[in-house]
Order: structure tokens, then C-alpha cells, then sequence
């Protein structure tokens, strides 16, 4: 399939040879320096002036070319520039010199700052940073990664930082032998040994703040500083000091180019210590011939977390992922990721479910150490199979009695210790089978390995495997057209390694030879698939008894950086040995293959293989089928779920030209594979239509819309509750780090008000939030990592400002809020220019960066004021209402003429950049801001930028404020027409405005079957898919708006703007009712419901974003469906307001009708005093109750008394509680009182209550169950 051949081309694009055109200068330059693999001085602008690998950048965006450099050009980078070369050819893992000269461009100052990057060809981590140079703070540090996610790292400090102006030379070295060094201006300032293993692919390299990495390549957030790069060199080896002195004079380093051979003790230790032949040599081949069977896990969990990157094949990914507080050596500095797709207590089990076959040896490579257990079912107490003990890369277990089924535990002794591979493998006597057919195929070492279907595997060895490691044979048929190799390929010195390469076919010659005619032989285009490959082992060279240890991979033919076998074997010296290595089954592209076998053995190479044999042996289509599918499906799965937050499809990043290779060979052979179109629907946003969808269909009888809005909000309440009970564990969080998951959950209150699990939703929220907390992801108030504008309110602001809306009133949740409204105005605050912005977007609950491109007021920054909004709504709060009003006036000063408002706002000179707000990431967070102010303040300035969007972007403006903004600023007569007709072009929030306005519930009906469709097309990938936790959601706006007359909570928008919630009793279920708000206002509105149950339906309807005092509720049924009472209806008066609730009963079968009108306005129950009682404040000890009771209201509480009561309502005891002063100045209020138990009474029977005769903002928060 030769189109994914170049995607690996280009996956790799590596020079093999230094003669691309205009290549005389780099073979000069090669000459004179023997050990440079890359260098640029920006005489040829970004292009390097001599690459072993691309010269030209794969990514660059604001980086210039300026005459000042150290001597002549160089680059210079804005704050937000990038520039990034291919990694492969160009920088080598295993050892290496960076060198280059740099300047600040601006003076430094405490904030770091990242100024070089080398990304890992694939990771877990989501930077995926091998090596780093960064400024901290007061120096510099320096560091690169090992296989076992530590960092060996150095870091300097300088006495004064470097003048603007002033270039230094900066140099780092490392070497899996030695360790690394850092050199400031050709002098070695700070070394660290080392023996590590550093042998990993890298995918790129250079310039950019936030991520280098085959996902994404971006200075962003708090990532952005740019500055002055000249002569950037990487040579392939450390450098002595003589030589980082010369580069400093800018000179080249008299070097030697030693290529590594185990002669040196210190290279065969490296070679073993990666190999895992420090200790017992692996299993020898004792039989003539020997099966071995690679076995796929049937699952791979981490608690909860489908986690298959231990068995992926790819070496650079690992269980588990990367913490963010990492307890690894090195991982822990000033750039924690806020980002880290594990569980709290993840990493210290890997749970493996085994299939219905027999394994008997299993194969684990990375430093991890522990217990290996088999249970026969999933729970069951285990028994110990293996132990692997510390200190080793690679290793092999074989059981003493093989395992079938069950399921195997690997228990981690340390935490984060990773495992990169674990492979578990059926071992025995045996030949190969017939097959269907076998090509069979010879190793001639003496052959040039010159066919070009090759050559993007000879150009992935070049690129990947330093000097010394690429020592290369082809096995061929006889009759094959060859040609000789130099006589110098097969004595060239190096370590003992053969990649050995089958072509495809042999009909891809090279130019100017002789024409090959009458014969073919090749797998192109075969219908059967691979079963496996036979290897036939020649008699290798050494002393006789010697054993000789020998790793064996066959990589994935369109992903060379994957194994689909990686096994470890010995054989003795001079004996022969045949390997059938039954692979998982593979129906072939026409790529060709190839393998790697390495050995620990000087006399071992490409002679040594002369003459093997290798057959490959083909089974029927139908059979290879299910393995092919089943394993591209989960390649697809595993890549798209990492990848999915950047959602790149461009073929420069590494990890999307492999979903690209996957996904097409999951769909060239399955090409209606279900689940495989979805995603590739996904993956290209729908561009080509979706698999074919039919909507389910009503039963007689049941309105349209009642029957889809149902359908539509099971869908919702089936994602949520697979996430609740499929990924949260105990702990509270779901595998997202918990700030991923914080993200997840503001999509719970939504369904809990909705009417459906509230109890269970709830239960699942807090445990959560008090998991934040247990977690100690909050200092004063704040993040206690420093981190982003955004990052700051995904460390939990948001999933407290998630409780305020289930657990209304509860002194936990308020106080919580309070906690971080009192810490806002440290990073908000009026600055010279007399207007209230942010002045930092980097900060934490201990420190903020205010400098330099740290003190943007960026679209983003607003989250973190959702406390604000919600705590000023709840009591009024001056400094919450002070911090909304005041961030709105000051973005109000900045409007221009033509009505826009900027994107970015610079705190100390109040500059502002980035175009409009609607040009910025984020740009609904200012709306929002005014949106608040103008429902606190009724002035109509606030809504002038609103205006000014609709104006630009239409009704869908509208899209991310909560409340029925279409009712509440009377848009919708003079903008009937024009929102009808912009619904009929499919907009979810142009249907529900045009129902809105004509009442034709037709609009809903469309809109609730489009929701049906897009979530059933992607509920496997939103839940199965175990996608990052921020990244999964099933929409719940436009239910939200029906049910509720607004939206209550949805990702990224603060204000509630829901009406009403609902609660079912007596077993009802939310799902069991339709309902529709109509008209939505806070002085009234109407009800539509209609119970499609067989019973009567007791419903509790509160009120919320209402307006408080004595209303009018007529209820009766519809029959006619024009939303019309037939008849009188019946009328009652009720108390209705914020948190008061209501009840009505709903018959089955029906339409029920309730108009709800404001008759007499009542006072505003946030100026109010509240006392309450909630979460944690209670604890008995024996039949000693100690309870606490808190003042949260705008006003000081009066004397009260707290009674305990059974469930009948009889006071048992009570205790008088003082009086308590309003927490105006955010902190808590708090009186802790004490009640006895009386004799006979049952505990979980009884609890306490608030009695007041002060009116309270809410009674929400007067009773709670005893513990």
C-alpha cells in the first residue's frame, strides 16, 4: 500500500545519506566535524546549515532571522514563536552534545522560562519532554529523560542574571554511561552521574514554550517567552570540555568519532543494562525448534482506566502515565503539568485480563519492580507468579505452571515506576504450521539493501539508531535481481545489532540497472493474512558452550516504531535453533518488513546472519481477520484518546500520521467497522457524513417531543452514570489527575437539577471535591500549583463552584467559595491607568509572576471569578460583587469606536493586543463578566459588548449565557423572522429560540433528534473510548434549556440561568417526564409536562433564578398540545423564590399545563441572614453530638437554637446557639455546639435542625442527618 509507506517516510524523513542536493557543504562540514549531527547559524535563515537528518524546519511561526547575532544572522523568536526540526538523523537519545548561544532579548527576571525543547517520538506524559534547557528563575537547568520517566537533572545558579543585550553560551551533555553536565560559556558549571537507560525515539527539537511533541508544537499559557538563538550544534557523542570550550569561542571541537563497541566495559555495560542481560541470561533454546506465541491481554486497566500502553509495542509509552507532583527524581520543578491522565492512586497496579489461552513466560521492560499475581477471576485474593526486583530494564519471567484466563496483577513496589512493555508470551516446542501459503526468503549479508521499498526503513534506522547501531542485511529469495553492498558495510565496526529488512516485492529497483524481467515475489495485494515468521537461526560464532543472549523484534511494517513481537531468547554457540514467532495476525500492506535481532556478543553482525532463513507463513483472510481488526481497532482507540484534546490531523505530527496508518488498516480491511467509522468520523469532524442512523421511534400515543427529549436525557444520564460507575473509584476521581476531572463534572449538576439520580450525582460530585482537597491542590485559596490562566480554575475552583448548585447553602461548599473570593484580589486589582484587569496570568495560591508576558489579562483568566458570581448572588458579598463590577468597568474602558474590545489587556501599561475579544481563546469568559454585572446592576452599559457580539455573530451570541437572555432582553419579536429563518439552516440554539417564539415543538423535536444521533455515535468514544476526562461530554444544553428555562452549569459558563430544578419521588425517575419551560422570565412562566409513565408522578419543582415573593400557580391539562389549560384549571397560592420548592403531581399519559406568575414581589433573600448546617459538621462520639453551626448570610445571625430530632418530628434535645456575626470579611463564623443523645434513641434515625425566627436566605442548609 504505498501511500502508507510515505506516511512513514515521512514519519522518518531522514537523509540516509549525507549527498541530498546541494550536499557538498555538509559533507564538508561533516568532514571537519566528524561527530555533528545538526547546526544552524542562521546564514541560511531556518534552514540548517548541514543536517544529518531534515534540514528544513517542520514547524515555524514568528521566529525571524536577525543580523545581530553573535556573529553574523541569527533566529530570534517572539513570546509566542515556534520552531521546530525532525528530531530523527538530527539528535540522538543515547548521548549528545546541544550547544548554542543565547540572549534574553528582554531582561530576565523570577519567573522561568523554557528556552530549549527535544520532544520524545511518542509518551505518556502529555509534554513529552526528553531534554530541556530552561531559565528558573536564578540560573539555569538542564535535563534529560530516562526510560524510567526520571529526569537526571542539573541546575546553576547565577550570581547576577545576563544583561539583555549579552549572549551566552550555553552546552549540554549526556550519556547513558556518564550522566549529564552543563556548561555556562565554555566552563562546566553543575554534573550529575548517571547510569541510566536513554535509548528512545525523539520527534522534534528546538524552539517553543509549552510543548515540543508529535501531538503539538506551542508556546502558549504561561509558556511564552521568546528570545535570541545563534549557532545551534548537536553532535552525536558528550564532548569533553576542551570541546564545549571551543564551541563557546564558536569554534569546532577537535573530536575524535569512536564508533561504541562492547571492547569498552563501559558500552557492554550500557548494552546489557538496556538489553536486561545484566544477570541471568534469558530462556535458552534448548529444542531444535521452538514456538513462541505472543498472547494479547484481553484488558488492561489501572484501577478503573483502560491503560494500554504497556502493551502497545511502542517502547516510549508506559503504565503509568506521568503525575504532575511526581515523586520521580528530577519530574517535580516549577512546571508541574496540570495536565496528567492518571489516577491519584493510580500506578501501583496494572490489572491484566487474560484471554482463553495459555501463557507461559511474560517479557516486562522498564525499571518498574514488584509482585506478579494471577487471580482466576477479577477480585479474587491472587497467588504469586513472579517477583521482578529493581534495578532492571528488561526481563523475563517463565511460570512455573502456565496461566489460562484469570486475571494477572502486576503490583508496583514504587508508585510511579514504569513499566514500558509487557508482553506475555505461549512458549513450546514447534514448528511452524503450512498455512495457506509460505514465501520463503534467505539473509545475504554481501546484498545491498538498495530496493526502494526500503527505503523508508533504511531512512527510520538511520534516523533512529545512532552510529554503530545500523548495521543493516536483506533477505531475499534466490532468484531475487541484487546487487553487491561495499565490502566496507560488512567490516565496519559497531555494537552487536542487524536490522534486517524483507522487501514487499522485488519490482521497486533502483534506477540505472539492468531490467528484471519473467519473475515476481512478493506479498503485495495478497488476500490471506500473516500468521507469523520463522526464523532460522544460524550457528553463531563464538566458544563452543558460550551462551549467547539475543533480543528478537519483528516492528510493525506500517509503524516501524511499534513491535509486534519483542522476545528475549538465548542460544549456545554453534548451534543452530529455528524460531516460529506466531505473531498476531496481520492481513499485509505493501510495505515491506523488518526485524531487529541484537545480541550480547562482539562476534555477533551481519556475517553472523549470512545464510539465516526466514519464511513467512500466511493464513486464511478469514481467520487473520479478528486479530487484525481487533488490534487496529485498539491502536486506533489508544491513539485517538491521547490525541483527541489536540485533535490535529496534520501528517508533520507523529502521532496522527499513526492514526492515520491505523485507522486505514483498520478500515481497508473492516471497511463498515462500527465503532472505526465513528471515530473516523470524529477524526475528521464529520466532513464525510456519518454511518447511516435511525432515530427510535415513539410509541402511539406520545408526543414527538416529550418521546425525544426523554430519549435525549437518557442518553446524558447513561454517559454520567458509566463515568460514576466505570471510572471513579473511591479515592473520588476518575483517572483525569482530578483536574481533567473537575472539567468532567460540570456536567452533573445539569442532570442532578434535571430531575434524574440527584442523590447519587451529588454523592458523586463531593466525593470529588473533598478528593481536591485531600489531594492538596489548593493553597490560599487558590491552585497550589502555579499554573495558567486557564489551568488555575481547573484545579478545583471549578468542581467547587460545581457543588454550589447541588449542595446549595451547604456551609462546606460556601466556605470553600469564600476561601478563594478572598484570595481574588491578589491577582485582581486596579492597576495605573485606574482600571481593574488581572495582572497576572501565572499564579498559584503562593506566588504570581508579574512580568513581562505574565501580566496579560487574557480572555481566559475569567473563570476563576465563577466564586465570585456565585458567592455574590448568594449573600451579596462586596468583594465578590466588587471583583465582577470591577473587572467588567475596566474592560469597558478599553471599548473602541467601532464598539469591539480587545483581546488582551497588559496590567502595568494597559496596553492591549491580539485583536478583539472574538480573535482570543476563551472569548466568552468577558461576556459573561458583563452579563453578571448588568443582572446585578440593571445598567445597560454592561450590555453593550453583548450587543456588539450578537451584531457580529447573530443569536448564536447567546450560546454561553445560561439564562433565556432571548426573553430577558426582549429580542425576540423584532428578531422573529430572522432567528426562524437561521433555524432552519440546523443550529441547536436557533431551533430552541425559534420554538421559543412560535411555540412549534417541532424545532425541539429536530434539535432533540440531532443530540439523539451525535451521542449515539458517540457514546462508545466518549465512554469506552476512555478519552482524557476533559475531553468526554454528551450535550446537555438544549435539555437544560427545555426543562430547566436555562441552562444551571456547562463547561466554561458561570452564570446560572436555570429557572426551576426538579426532584421525582416515590421511585419516578427524571427520565419518566417531558417538560418544557416556557417563556422563562424570573416573574413568571409555564410548565409543559407530560408523564410518559403509567402512573401519577409526584414532582418537586424549585425555584432558582426567580424572583421571590407570593405567586400564583394554575395547573390543568392539555389536550389540544396548543400549551393552553382546558378549561379553568385549579389555582393556588404559593411561596415560591429561590430554593423554595413547590409540588405538583403529574398524571400519566397526559400533558400537564402549570402557569406560574409573581402576585406579590417579596424581599431579596440574599440580603438575608442564613445559619447552616451540612457535610462534616457533625460527629458523635458515644451519645455525645458535637455540631457546628455557621453564619453565611449578608446579615449577622440572631440567637437560635439547633434541637435534635426522630424521624416522627419530636424534639428530643436542643441547645441554644449564640448569636453570630455575617462573614463579611470571608472568613468563617462558626459555633460549635453539643447535644446528648437520649437513652433508646437510634442514631441513624435522628437529625439536627436549625430553628430561627430570622428569615434565612435559604432552608437548604437547616437539617442534617446525624453520621
Amino acid at each position: 500500500m504505498v501511500k502508507q509507506a510515505l506516511f512513514v517516510a515521512s514519519a522518518f524523513s531522514v537523509l540516509v545519506a549525507a549527498g541530498a542536493a546541494g550536499a557538498a557543504g555538509a559533507a564538508d562540514a561533516a568532514a571537519a566535524e566528524p561527530a555533528l549531527l545538526f547546526h544552524v547559524s542562521g546564514d541560511n535563515g531556518l534552514k540548517a546549515d548541514y543536517a544529518a537528518g531534515d534540514a528544513v524546519p517542520n514547524f515555524a511561526d514568528k521566529v525571524a532571522v536577525i543580523p545581530t547575532g553573535k556573529t553574523g544572522p541569527a533566529l530570534s523568536a517572539q513570546d509566542d514563536g515556534i520552531l521546530a526540526w525532525n528530531a530523527p538523523g538530527n539528535i540522538q537519545a543515547q548521548r549528545g552534545t546541544l550547544s548554542f548561544f543565547w540572549r534574553s532579548g528582554y531582561p530576565v527576571g523570577v519567573a522561568p522560562f523554557v528556552i530549549f525543547r527535544v520532544g520524545y517520538a511518542d509518551h505518556t506524559s502529555w509534554d513529552m519532554a526528553f531534554l530541556r534547557i530552561d531559565w528558573n528563575g536564578s540560573g539555569f537547568d538542564a535535563f534529560v529523560t530516562d526510560n524510567g520517566l526520571a529526569r537526571t537533572r542539573v541546575s546553576f545558579k547565577l550570581d547576577k542574571p545576563p544583561a539583555a543585550d549579552a549572549w551566552t553560551h550555553l552546552a549540554f551533555t549526556w550519556d547513558e554511561q556518564t550522566g549529564v553536565q552543563l556548561f555556562i560559556d565554555g566552563k562546566p558549571v553543575a554534573r550529575k552521574e548517571a547510569r541510566r537507560v536513554y535509548d528512545a525515539g525523539l520527534d522534534q527539537f528546538g524552539i517553543a514554550g509549552r510543548v515540543i511533541a508529535p501531538h503539538q508544537v506551542q508556546s502558549r499559557y504561561n509558556f511564552l517567552r521568546g528570545g535570541d538563538l545563534d549557532e545551534i550544534r548537536v553532535y552525536d557523542r558528550a564532548l569533553d570540555g576542551a570541546g564545549i570550550a571551543a564551541l563557546a569561542r564558536n569554534a569546532a571541537p577537535a573530536a575524535a568519532a569512536p564508533v561504541p563497541t562492547l571492547e569498552d566495559p563501559a558500552t557492554r555495560a550500557a548494552w546489557r543494562l538496556r538489553h536486561g542481560w545484566t544477570g541471568e541470561a534469558p530462556p535458552l533454546l534448548t529444542d531444535p525448534a521452538t514456538r513462541i506465541r505472543k498472547v494479547e491481554f484481553a484488558d488492561a486497566k489501572d484501577i478503573k482506566e483502560w491503560m494500554w500502553r504497556a502493551n502497545d509495542g511502542i517502547p516510549e509509552t508506559t503504565w503509568p502515565g506521568v503525575y504532575n507532583r511526581s515523586r520521580l527524581e528530577g519530574r517535580d520543578d516549577y512546571f508541574p503539568l496540570p495536565d496528567w491522565n492518571t489516577y491519584v492512586e493510580g500506578g501501583k497496579a496494572l490489572t491484566l485480563a487474560l484471554p482463553d489461552e495459555p501463557i507461559s513466560r511474560l517479557e516486562i521492560q522498564g525499571p518498574a519492580y514488584g509482585d506478579l499475581t494471577w487471580a482466576a477471576r477479577a477480585g479474587e485474593k491472587g497467588q504469586k507468579v513472579g517477583v521482578r526486583p529493581k534495578g532492571l530494564y528488561r526481563s523475563v519471567t517463565t511460570l512455573a505452571q502456565p496461566l489460562k484466563g484469570g486475571v494477572l496483577t502486576f503490583t508496583n513496589t514504587d508508585q510511579e515506576t514504569p513499566i514500558q512493555e509487557i508482553w506475555a508470551y505461549d512458549v513450546s516446542a514447534g514448528k511452524e504450521p503450512a498455512g495457506v501459503f509460505k514465501m520463503s526468503y534467505t539473509v545475504r549479508a554481501e546484498v545491498a539493501p538498495d530496493y526502494l521499498n526500503l527505503s523508508d526503513l533504511n531512512a527510520y534506522v538511520a534516523g533512529r539508531f545512532p552510529a554503530g547501531e545500523r548495521a543493516t542485511v536483506v533477505a531475499i529469495p534466490d532468484a531475487a535481481p541484487q546487487r553487491k553492498r561495499p565490502a566496507a558495510d560488512l567490516t565496519a565496526k559497531g555494537l552487536p545489532i542487524v536490522h534486517v529488512m524483507i522487501p514487499s516485492g522485488f519490482g521497486d529497483a533502483p534506477a540505472a540497472q539492468a531490467l528484471a524481467r519473467n519473475w515476481a515475489y512478493g506479498w503485495e495485494n495478497a488476500r490471506d493474512g500473516l500468521d507469523g515468521v520463522a526464523l532460522d537461526i544460524p550457528a553463531l560464532p563464538g566458544a563452543a558452550g558460550t551462551t549467547i543472549p539475543l533480543n528478537i523484534q519483528v516492528k510493525d511494517p506500517i509503524w516501524p516504531g511499534r513491535n509486534m513481537i519483542d522476545v528475549s531468547v538465548s542460544v549456545k554457540a554453534g548451534e543452530a535453533r529455528t524460531l516460529w514467532l506466531d505473531l498476531r495476525d496481520r492481513i499485509l500492506t505493501a510495505d515491506s518488513l523488518y526485524l531487529t535481532i541484537a545480541a550480547d556478543s562482539a562476534e555477533f553482525g551481519p556475517k553472523a546472519l549470512d545464510g539465516a532463513k526466514v519464511r513467512l507463513v500466511f493464513k486464511a483472510r478469514e481467520e487473520a481477520r479478528a486479530e487484525h481488526v481487533a488490534d487496529r481497532f485498539n491502536q486506533v482507540k489508544d491513539n485517538w484518546a491521547f490525541l483527541v484534546e489536540e485533535h490535529t490531523t496534520s501528517k508533520r505530527q507523529g502521532l496522527y500520521r499513526r492514526l492515520y496508518a491505523d485507522i486505514s488498516d483498520l478500515l481497508r480491511v473492516e471497511p463498515d467497522h462500527k465503532e472505526g467509522r465513528e471515530y473516523w468520523g470524529d477524526i475528521t469532524y464529520g466532513s464525510q457524513g456519518w454511518p447511516a442512523f435511525e432515530q427510535p421511534k415513539a410509541p402511539a400515543g406520545v408526543p414527538l417531543w416529550a418521546f425525544r427529549q426523554t430519549e435525549d436525557l437518557k442518553r446524558v444520564a447513561k454517559f454520567i452514570n458509566w463515568w460514576i460507575d466505570e471510572r471513579q473509584v473511591p479515592y473520588g476521581d476518575f483517572g483525569g489527575g482530578l483536574s481533567d476531572d473537575t472539567d468532567l463534572l460540570q456536567q452533573w449538576p445539569g442532570l442532578a437539577l434535571m430531575g434524574v439520580d440527584p442523590d447519587k450525582v451529588r454523592g458523586s460530585l463531593n466525593l470529588l471535591t473533598d478528593a481536591v482537597y485531600r489531594n492538596g491542590m489548593f493553597t490560599n485559596g487558590l491552585s497550589t500549583i502555579a499554573t495558567d490562566e486557564l489551568h488555575a480554575y481547573e484545579e478545583g475552583i471549578n468542581s467547587n463552584s460545581e457543588a454550589m448548585y447541588l449542595d446549595y447553602g451547604d456551609p462546606l461548599a460556601v466556605e470553600r467559595l469564600f476561601t478563594t473570593v478572598k484570595a481574588l484580589p491578589r491577582i485582581i486589582d486596579r492597576n495605573p491607568a485606574g482600571h481593574v484587569h488581572f495582572n497576572t496570568n501565572w499564579y498559584s495560591g503562593s506566588i504570581s509572576y508579574r512580568e513581562g508576558p505574565w501580566e496579560w489579562q487574557k480572555p481566559y483568566s475569567f473563570g476563576v471569578a465563577h466564586p465570585a458570581i456565585l458567592i455574590g448572588d448568594y449573600n451579596r458579598d462586596q468583594t465578590a460583587r466588587d471583583i465582577v463590577l470591577g473587572l467588567a468597568d475596566g474592560y469597558l474602558a478599553h471599548v473602541k469606536p467601532d464598539g469591539s474590545y480587545p483581546n488582551e489587556i497588559n496590567w502595568r501599561t494597559d496596553a492591549e493586543r491580539g485583536g478583539t475579544v472574538l480573535q482570543g481563546s476563551g472569548a466568552s469568559g468577558p461576556f459573561q463578566i458583563f452579563w453578571q454585572a448588568w443582572r446585578w446592576t440593571g445598567e445597560a452599559k454592561y450590555l453593550a459588548p453583548i450587543q456588539w457580539r450578537m451584531g457580529k455573530n447573530g443569536i448564536k451570541s447567546l450560546n454561553d449565557l445560561n439564562d433565556n437572555a432571548l426573553s430577558m432582553l426582549n429580542l425576540g419579536e423584532a428578531n422573529k423572522d430572522a432567528i426562524v429563518k437561521s433555524a432552519a439552516r440546523g443550529g441547536a440554539m436557533e431551533r430552541f429560540a425559534a420554538w421559543s417564539l412560535t411555540g412549534d415543538k417541532t424545532w425541539l423535536e429536530k434539535a432533540y433528534a440531532d443530540e439523539i444521533q451525535w451521542a449515539d455515535q458517540h457514546m462508545y468514544m466518549h465512554t469506552e473510548g476512555h478519552w482524557w476526562s476533559d475531553r468526554v461530554e454528551i450535550p446537555s444544553d438544549v435539555l437544560q434549556r427545555s426543562r430547566l428555562g436555562g441552562i444551571a452549569n456547562k463547561r466554561g459558563q458561570m452564570n446560572p440561568g436555570h429557572l426551576v430544578s426538579w426532584r421525582f419521588e416515590d421511585g419516578a425517575k427524571g427520565e419518566d417526564v417531558a417538560i418544557l419551560v416556557r417563556d422563562g422570565a424570573a416573574k413568571g412562566f409555564k410548565v409543559v409536562a407530560y408523564n410518559l409513565s403509567d402512573k401519577p408522578v409526584t414532582a418537586t419543582m424549585t425555584g432558582w433564578m426567580v424572583a421571590p415573593g407570593q405567586w400564583t400557580l394554575t395547573q390543568g391539562v392539555d389536550t389540544t398540545g396548543d400549551d393552553v389549560i382546558d378549561g379553568a384549571g385549579e389555582t393556588r397560592q404559593v411561596a415560591f423564590e429561590r430554593t423554595k420548592a413547590v409540588t405538583v403531581v403529574l398524571a400519566p399519559g397526559q400533558t400537564t399545563i402549570i402557569d406560574m406568575a409573581l402576585a406579590t414581589p417579596g424581599d431579596d433573600p440574599a440580603r438575608r441572614a442564613d445559619l447552616g448546617i451540612g457535610r462534616g459538621d457533625v460527629s458523635v462520639k458515644g451519645s455525645m453530638i458535637t455540631a457546628k453551626v455557621h453564619s453565611l448570610g449578608a446579615q449577622d445571625a440572631k440567637a437560635s437554637k439547633l434541637e435534635l430530632v426522630d424521624a416522627a418530628g419530636k424534639v428530643l434535645a436542643s441547645v441554644a446557639v449564640p448569636a453570630l456575626a455575617a462573614p463579611k470579611d470571608l472568613l468563617p463564623k462558626v459555633h460549635a455546639a453539643r447535644l446528648k443523645i437520649p437513652a433508646g434513641a437510634r442514631p441513624s434515625e435522628l437529625r439536627l435542625r436549625i430553628v430561627s425566627d430570622q428569615p434565612q436566605i435559604t432552608a437548604l442548609n437547616d437539617e442534617v442527618k446525624l453520621p
